[in-house]
């Protein structure tokens, strides 16, 4: 395998299907609205608090927080951790909302932490910041670099089911976007956050990441944000694709799901790749319509999405089964067979307003049995 010498570094040994997560967490004041540069000295006094199972940091945006769970054998012990790290925030005196994009978030210049990194980052993407997103993003721990592209090729082919699965920003700056998550339309307005390419081995890889760094002259691996990207120094792929969302058991489901995607992509791995170009036109389907759209399946076939997602979470249950853990998956099993999210908060708004749909947002974000 190429080493660190190349500029990308070597696959660090990461666990057999391992799982870690990092969930992006809007702070928000006592009427629901982004708290702005107010939030720094919480989550300040968040950062230094006791840590419990996990890390409470701070994001880009000031008013956002960052609570980041150890590495874990099972969803479960994801829900656990988040759990304990929510309360945190709650003790600390924060007051939380999960969607992809805050739907009331004017646009404008929003408040930005600095650091070396930041600093760059704001540089590149000069007036592209314009509101917070917030995502989930699930980790899956690989023992060597063969077994991390096979999961990356299962992954990828049903990274547009895990984005409407996770789909619930519909509304940003106040208005209906028309699509079941906004924050995907603004995510690839960023450079270099296109879906992952078609890669079949390491090697493959590291060049294709090592081209894009020189062409951007770029410092290190890391500033390459695919929706799904290889984490070398942490033995993990990074699926970044899914919007933050407001229920901690739905968190724990999609965590699992990313869990068994991938270990079932490496003990049956698919035999066909959607190409760059199909991945691409699925996506856009997924973040405009949700669950109620069609898309290319692994075999070529146009499919109802639903269709898939029934078939790929039985496919997901039987792998987890074998060491009993899968059980957090099934709030998805609802979730397919009842109202998706943007449908949810569109009912919500049309019943209330734009205040309901923002308590209700807070309310099951905060809501740790949930």
């Amino acid at each position: 395998m190429t080493s660190g010498m190349s500029g990308v570094p070597a696959h660090v040994p990461g666990g057999e299907f391992s799982v870690g997560v990092e969930e992006e967490l809007m702070l928000v004041d006592d009427a629901d609205e982004l708290m702005g540069a107010a939030a720094a000295p919480l989550v300040e006094a968040m950062s230094k608090a006791e840590r419990r199972a996990g890390v409470v940091t701070g994001e880009i945006y000031v008013d956002q927080v960052e609570l980041n769970t150890p590495v874990c054998r099972s969803a479960e012990d994801v829900w656990r951790s988040l759990r304990d790290l929510r309360a945190l925030v709650a003790e600390q005196g924060g007051r939380v909302l999960a969607a992809g994009v805050h739907p009331t978030a004017p646009v404008g210049v929003p408040h930005i932490a600095t650091s070396p990194r930041y600093d760059r980052i704001i540089d590149e993407y000069a007036g592209l910041l314009r509101t917070p997103t917030a995502a989930l993003q699930v980790h899956v721990g690989l023992p060597d670099a063969d077994t991390a592209m096979l999961a990356y090729r299962g992954l990828r082919n049903r990274l547009p089911l895990l984005r409407a699965l996770a789909a619930g920003s519909p509304y940003w700056h106040g208005l209906d976007s028309g699509q079941a998550t906004a924050r995907a339309a603004i995510i690839r307005s960023y450079p270099r956050t296109t879906m992952p390419p078609l890669l079949r081995s390491w090697d493959d890889y590291v060049a294709r990441t090592e081209a894009l760094m020189a062409a951007a002259e770029a410092s290190d691996h890391t500033y390459v944000w695919w929706e799904m990207r290889p984490r070398p120094l942490l033995g993990t792929l990074e699926v970044r694709v899914m919007d933050a969302v407001p229920s901690l058991a739905t968190v724990a489901a999609l965590t699992a799901l990313v869990q068994g995607i991938a270990r079932r992509a490496v003990e049956s791995p698919d035999e066909g790749d959607l190409d760059d170009d199909m991945l691409a036109v699925n996506d856009h389907r997924a973040a405009r319509y949700g669950l109620d759209t069609r898309v290319v399946d692994v075999d070529g076939s146009l499919r109802a999405l639903r269709e898939v997602a029934a078939r790929v979470l039985a496919e997901a249950r039987s792998v987890l089964a074998a060491d009993r853990m899968e059980a957090p998956l099934e709030p998805l099993a609802a979730a397919l067979a009842g109202e998706t999210e943007p449908n949810r908060q569109r009912r919500v708004v049309a019943a209330g307003g734009m205040p309901a749909l923002l308590a209700d947002l807070v309310t099951r974000t905060t809501d740790l049995d949930g």
